[in-house]
C-alpha cells in the first residue's frame, strides 16, 4: 500500500493495487466484511450492556414502587439477557472469523473476543446475584 498526504496533512493509505494497476476489490471486500463483523460485535457488546445498566437501574431505583418479587423478575430477566447477548457477540464475530481466518486479513484475535465476552459474562452473573441476595 502506498501512502498519501491528504488535504488534512493526514496519512491516508491508498487501496491496494494489482500488479497490472488495477485496485483489488477482493482484498477490500474482505475489509469490509472484517469490519462490519467488528460493528456487529460492538452492537451486541453495547445491547448487553445497556440491559445490564437497566437492570441494575431498575433494582436501584424501582425497588420501592413495586414489589420485590416483580423487581427481582424484571431485574432477573435484563440481566440474564445480558449475558446471553456477551455470549452471542463472541458466538457471531468467531462464526466469521472462522471462514476469514486462512486469508491475509487483519481481525481480532478470537482470544481477545472471548475473554472480554466470558469477563462480561461474569460481570452480569456477579450483579445477578447480588441484586438478587441483596435487595431486601
Amino acid at each position: 500500500m502506498r501512502s498519501r498526504k491528504s488535504p488534512d496533512s493526514m496519512d491516508v493509505s491508498a487501496p491496494d493495487k494489482t500488479a497490472t494497476g488495477d485496485i483489488d476489490v477482493t482484498n477490500l471486500a474482505l475489509d469490509r466484511t472484517v469490519l462490519a463483523n467488528e460493528r456487529t460485535y460492538a452492537a451486541w457488546i453495547r445491547t448487553g450492556l445497556a440491559s445490564l445498566v437497566t437492570g441494575l437501574g431498575i433494582a436501584k431505583f424501582m425497588s420501592n414502587l413495586m414489589p420485590l418479587w416483580g423487581t427481582r423478575v424484571i431485574v432477573a430477566a435484563l440481566i440474564i439477557f445480558s449475558a446471553i447477548a456477551f455470549l452471542l457477540a463472541a458466538w457471531r464475530y468467531s462464526h466469521l472469523h472462522l471462514k476469514v481466518s486462512h486469508l491475509e486479513v487483519d481481525t481480532i484475535p478470537l482470544a481477545l473476543v472471548w475473554g472480554l465476552s466470558l469477563l462480561f459474562v461474569a460481570c452480569s452473573l456477579i450483579a445477578l446475584v447480588s441484586v438478587w441476595y441483596l435487595t431486601s
